[in-house]
């Protein structure tokens, strides 16, 4: 759930680490009075934002489980920001101590520190990587050693698509991950819809603290057609607390008023 942000020394460098934000909201232990203060700032002009993050994680919590259910035992999660708070080894391994997950992202600090939660997991890697080149992700030896590519994975991207602009073809980018998967395969993704509540909100941080975070909101029948050639799983591209919510915690108030949709297609 983190930006595919560039090395340091590239102009798209920023800083706090949305990584570290979503860690904040998630009452995870790996920011700072830096990553609180633009939380808050944000949380001040969107105050549902914590809520969706929240209640993304849980989502991303209840796809693992069904993947698990339907024999899938390797996953890959793009822009995975920090592996804690029940993130997709935690879940799986619960499920099943044999399966293997690869996490994927750019932010430079948030590797490092994903990498030292990770220790001693070796069912588990962490890529510096570009989501933007699958290329890397692919040919990286930690890929090869805990993903088979002839057997399904569960490719994830939880909010990713967020922090992908319209001048990377976000549509052709995820063909690209998916065309390299088995039959048997899943994509699961999330993404924020253009509205005019989160806009606003957008623009209320714009006068008050300079620069919003760059995101990349899109309606819902351009974020149905990322699953193009798979079949959708039911319930189908729905807001995100009712994707096969398990408790009425999950569904919460209101569910219908979430701007940010869920779905998952199946590669057959």
């Amino acid at each position: 759930m983190a930006s595919p942000i560039e090395a340091p020394g590239h102009e798209s460098m920023t800083y706090p680490s949305i990584a570290r934000v979503n860690d904040f909201w998630l009452e995870g232990f790996n920011h700072n009075a830096s990553d609180q203060e633009y939380a808050e700032h944000i949380e001040l002009c969107a105050p549902h934002i914590p809520y969706l993050v929240r209640a993304s994680r849980q989502l991303t919590g209840r796809m693992v489980r069904y993947l698990v259910d339907q024999g899938v035992r390797q996953f890959i999660d793009l822009g995975s920001g920090i592996p804690t708070r029940r993130h997709v080894h935690e879940v799986a391994q619960e499920r099943d101590a044999e399966c293997t997950v690869v996490y994927v992202d750019f932010d430079p600090s948030v590797v490092a520190d994903a990498r030292d939660v990770l220790a001693g997991n070796d069912r588990v890697a962490y890529l510096a990587a570009d989501i933007r080149d699958p290329e890397s992700i692919f040919g990286a030896p930690e890929r090869a050693r805990l993903i088979d590519l002839s057997k399904p994975v569960g490719l994830l991207a939880i909010e990713t698509l967020l922090y992908v602009s319209d001048s990377d073809n976000p549509a052709a980018l995820i063909r690209s991950f998916v065309d390299r998967l088995a039959p048997g395969s899943y994509l699961g993704m999330t993404h924020c819809s253009e509205n005019a509540e989160l806009r606003s909100g957008l623009e209320i941080f714009s006068r008050m603290f300079g620069e919003p975070p760059d995101v990349a909101l899109r309606g819902r029948e351009e974020f149905e057609g990322f699953f193009a050639g798979l079949d959708i799983v039911e319930p189908g591209v729905v807001p995100v607390t009712l994707w096969n919510p398990l408790t009425e915690e999950d569904v919460g108030r209101n569910a219908h008023l979430a701007h940010m949709f869920a779905g998952m297609g199946r590669k057959s």
